[in-house]
């Protein structure tokens, strides 16, 4: 846990708002800034009806989402704290409006990048196919083109968002001699200590690629930026999304795939989720579980005590900033 601020004078009574219940993982950490902060007062909402209530005279909220009804209702709103990286669930425009920071954190950037290779090896590895065989007591030692695996080493591989954990994933990369090509918008440096290669240039990095990261989050510039329009420019290459799920158009990957376009998948982010109810859910409306050139997870790539306590951490240093500073 990171060193406490001193809480020093508090002008006004502040309200800070968690807008859903807090699981015995934060518990320890708010504990702490209720002890550091006596006069702030930190208020965990159990009920979803009462979202906007509690929201009416906040100075700040810690969330996931926010709807546009709830932020029109928080008056005294001066800061949105998201604690983990995607901002797609958030009015952001109405926010700029009106001059509501909002903040999140990357601090499972290393834990999100592992999964990505993880996948990456299992499905260019072969994993499952082969444990699945196994099980069975086949034991695919052919001289099959079928039945060998491929190797990373002294690939090409491109991230498609070259940011926190894209610069985690070609870290990862580097030591088996891949090739890096990082695609971001309006890249400052042509190259760094990871990538060989950053371009703005999305076509460049599809063509100068054979294993494919997916890391964009959801923005209107960055959903379906894979489609059927551009779907044929991935022949033979393995596609890896840790990202969101809409930045690639579901039904053109599914095609992609059953086509013999795209070699391969491992999909961590998907289409379709589940809601508060406990029953099975499939991830999409096509069935790429019955795929065998797919690698399916279920959104895990952050689920890790690590990770957990990295983004609390780092979620309640933000909090302290805002107390002391109102920014952060």
């Amino acid at each position: 846990m990171k060193k406490a601020l001193k809480a020093g004078k508090i002008k006004n009574i502040m309200k800070i708002v968690f807008l859903s219940k807090l699981s015995k993982d934060w518990e320890q950490y708010v504990n702490q800034l209720r002890d550091e902060f006596p006069g702030v007062e930190f208020i965990e909402n159990h009920d979803p009806e009462n979202r906007i209530n509690v929201l009416k005279d906040s100075d700040a909220v810690i969330a996931g989402k926010i709807t546009t009804e709830e932020l029109e209702n928080a008056a005294k709103l001066k800061a949105v704290i998201v604690p983990f990286t995607g901002l797609n669930n958030f009015p952001t425009e109405l926010l700029k409006e009106r001059n509501i920071k909002i903040y999140n954190t990357h601090a499972n950037a290393r834990y999100v990048a592992e999964h990505a290779v993880t996948l990456a090896f299992a499905l260019l590895g072969k994993v499952i196919p082969f444990h699945n065989d196994l099980k069975k007591g086949i034991w695919s030692r052919t001289k099959e083109t079928d039945d060998m695996w491929n190797s990373i080493i002294n690939k090409n591989a491109g991230i498609m968002g070259y940011g926190h954990i894209g610069r985690y994933i070609a870290k990862y990369l580097k030591p088996f001699g891949v090739h890096i090509t990082g695609f971001r918008r309006n890249p400052e440096t042509s190259s760094d200590e990871y990538a060989d290669v950053i371009t703005g240039n999305f076509d460049d990095l599809i063509k100068n690629s054979e294993i494919i990261f997916n890391v964009l989050p959801l923005n209107p510039e960055t959903k379906h930026i894979i489609n059927p329009g551009n779907i044929d420019k991935f022949k033979g290459k393995y596609i890896i999304t840790v990202g969101r799920g809409e930045t690639i158009h579901e039904e053109a990957l599914y095609n992609g795939l059953t086509n013999g376009i795209i070699k391969g998948a491992a999909i961590d982010v998907w289409y379709n989720y589940p809601g508060r109810n406990p029953e099975p859910v499939m991830p999409a409306k096509f069935p790429f579980w019955e795929l065998p050139n797919v690698v399916m997870s279920p959104h895990k790539s952050s689920h890790t005590a690590g990770a957990v306590t990295a983004m609390i951490d780092d979620t309640c240093e933000n909090i302290r900033k805002f107390i002391k500073t109102h920014t952060v």
